[in-house]
């Protein structure tokens, strides 16, 4: 269960430094975790999600979470980035080109600044307390069915 917890609380803590930094009103973010990974959020539920999946104990779900995430956030990262391709044509062909999709290039970072303001607008406060919820389970699983 600690290995998966670390896998989760990775994915939490990007999540919240992805949307701590984001600017979703129409600027290309390029800076912070978006210079290292174009879909952060993403990437950052995707380990949270494994985590889950490693504490549950389940080599199945965690081979079908992944699969199905991938499958799923696939689709919805290229819809995404067919509207940032419309809204900033050449800057966003530049920053693709630079920058991987899901599997981070650390070298490419770039300081940015991080904002609870915008944390919190960005209603990041709600993926821990799922998380949280879900290990509450996990724990009185354990305890009680084990």
């Amino acid at each position: 269960m600690i290995t998966g917890a670390v896998f989760s609380i990775l994915g939490l803590l990007l999540r919240a430094w992805a949307a701590a930094t984001i600017n979703k009103v129409k600027v290309l973010s390029t800076e912070g975790p978006y210079s290292i990974v174009r879909n952060p959020l993403y990437l950052g539920s995707f380990l949270a999600g494994c985590g889950v999946m490693i504490s549950s104990g389940s080599f199945f779900l965690l081979v079908a979470f992944a699969v199905g995430f991938l499958f799923i956030h696939f689709h919805k990262m290229k819809e995404e980035e067919e509207e940032l391709y419309r809204e900033h044509k050449e800057k966003f062909l530049e920053y693709k080109e630079k920058v991987p999709a899901f599997f981070p290039n650390f070298l490419s970072f770039k300081m940015a600044p991080v904002s609870f303001e915008r944390y919190m607008a960005n209603n990041e406060y709600r993926a821990p307390i799922t998380v949280i919820i879900i290990y509450i389970f996990l724990i009185l699983k354990y305890i009680f069915f084990n």
